[in-house]
């Protein structure tokens, strides 16, 4: 462990054990920032500093042999004042706080810059200078803040304030992309969940938008063995029948029963991820489904043994509309281009493969994307597969809103209705009987409300079910019976 030594600028940074968030609200942020004056103002001079969810950054120039202790000091006191408001006890942060000494002016200066657009590298925000909770917005003011000793230095990096500013703006994420090794501990686990916090928000409130009568309806809750959760759902709706948005980080021992299907021992995890259903009441308006995951093993010292990405979208017409199925999948591809031209036609076609009921030979719907074990190769690091699941997660609401808005207005019969219910039951079998999701949250000891919240409320099952001849309902048979490339 390097020692904070009398003269020199070190990048403090740390995170919420296990990932977990260290700030649960504005509120917890502003008040760590006041810790940090009472307990580091003489002991370290602030250059620049940025809070998110789960992790922060400090830039600090050491002044006496007083530092450790005083950092120690203030992670002490924030989490008990952390701890007495969210009726837990424990260690909040990991230990220990990790430290990095800064060598030179140039790297400093980056690093800087790398600190103040976190929060937009994280997908917090969409604009980082609006940001609350970093340095940034203090470079530009008068008042006192934080980094005023060493804000006339800060900025003689960079020249002087309007090259500072034009510096931020014009920087960009690949600019910097070699401060991803920097905090390399933190920067996949904790990038990818605080980016399914963010969609979480983005998804359902566009998706109350859509509806305009019902409501998502937030329960969090938290996994005996570790980790937890914040499931939302929605019922009853103008548009949606059924529907969950919902978001984990679970960790600890891995079950026995993965440990043999994944052929190790004594290995620990963490796993988080976003996993949306949506049922909507109209049989003209397709279900859909999607799903975006990051997993981490480890052996008994807690080395990371392997990582990797999975996800992926797919649609479930009741009746078919070719030119809804053309766009939701234009949107994959164009998603999948961006980083490969391989991706779509590969991933399209284990989506078709994936959710296939063998027993009924029969696709589950029309596909779109699944992947799996994304593991960093020499021509994809894991910092590429972040970018690529984050550009299809955030391509979702495109690919499907569009959808719901032409569809949801149509007039619709009993028998049609009845007809979505009986391919509902077709769901329902995918997942229960073959689904990889529900057979891991099962094994993991999920939450059972969270897992089970794909299957929709109206099902029927018809005993040796056939549509009449030429109709509607026969024409979506025998597309699910053999995959269409619609792009």
């Amino acid at each position: 462990m390097e020692k904070l030594t009398i003269g020199h600028h070190f990048h403090i940074y740390n995170r919420g054990v296990n990932s977990a968030n260290i700030f649960n609200s504005e509120e917890n942020m502003a008040y760590f920032l006041t810790l940090v004056e009472k307990y580091l103002s003489e002991s370290v001079d602030i250059l620049s500093y940025c809070l998110l969810n789960n992790h922060f950054h400090l830039i600090v120039e050491i002044k006496n042999n007083d530092a450790s202790q005083a950092f120690s000091n203030l992670f002490n006191a924030y989490s008990k004042a952390f701890n007495r408001q969210n009726s837990r006890t424990g260690t909040l942060f990991e230990r220990p706080f990790k430290r990095k000494r800064i060598e030179d002016e140039d790297y400093l200066k980056n690093l800087i810059l790398y600190v103040h657009k976190n929060p937009e590298n994280h997908k917090i925000t969409a604009n980082f200078s609006t940001y609350k909770f970093s340095s940034f917005q203090s470079f530009l003011s008068d008042n006192k803040s934080l980094i005023h000793s060493k804000k006339d230095y800060v900025i003689s990096l960079f020249e002087n304030l309007e090259n500072f500013n034009y510096m931020h703006q014009n920087t960009t994420q690949k600019d910097l992309s070699g401060f991803g090794n920097l905090t390399a501990d933190l920067e996949v686990k904790d990038k990818f969940f605080n980016y399914i916090h963010q969609l979480q928000d983005s998804i359902t409130s566009k998706l109350e938008a859509v509806d305009g009568k019902a409501k998502f309806q937030e329960d969090v809750w938290e996994r005996p063995e570790g980790g937890g959760g914040r499931t939302r759902v929605i019922e009853n709706g103008a548009v949606f029948e059924k529907g969950g948005v919902n978001i984990s980080g679970v960790h600890g021992k891995l079950p026995d029963s993965m440990q043999k299907y994944f052929g190790v021992e004594d290995a620990d995890f963490f796993a988080c991820g976003l996993s949306l259903v949506l049922h909507p009441t109209n049989p003209m308006v397709p279900t859909v489904h999607a799903n975006w995951r990051y997993f981490e093993m480890y052996d008994k010292d807690g080395n990371i043994v392997d990582q990797w990405f999975g996800g992926g979208q797919d649609l479930t017409p009741y009746y078919l509309f070719e030119e809804d199925a053309k766009h939701f999948h234009q949107t994959c591809k164009t998603a999948c281009d961006k980083h490969n031209p391989e991706f779509y036609p590969k991933y399209k076609a284990r989506c078709d493969e994936y959710f296939y009921n063998a027993h009924r030979h029969e696709g589950r719907g029309i596909g779109g994307l699944f992947f799996d074990y994304c593991k960093a190769t020499d021509a994809m690091s894991m910092q590429n597969w972040y970018d690529f699941v984050t550009e299809v997660g955030d391509s979702f609401l495109e690919a499907y809103v569009p959808i719901v808005e032409k569809r949801k207005g149509l007039d619709y019969s009993k028998a049609q209705r009845d007809w979505q219910e009986i391919r509902r039951g077709r769901y329902v079998e995918f997942n229960l009987v073959h689904d990889k999701g529900t057979l891991f949250g099962l094994k993991t000891n999920g939450r059972i409300e969270s897992i089970l919240m794909s299957l929709p409320p109206h099902v029927q099952w018809v005993y040796d079910h056939h549509p009449e001849a030429g109709s509607e309902e026969e024409k979506l048979i025998k597309v699910l019976q053999k995959p269409v490339d619609w792009v």
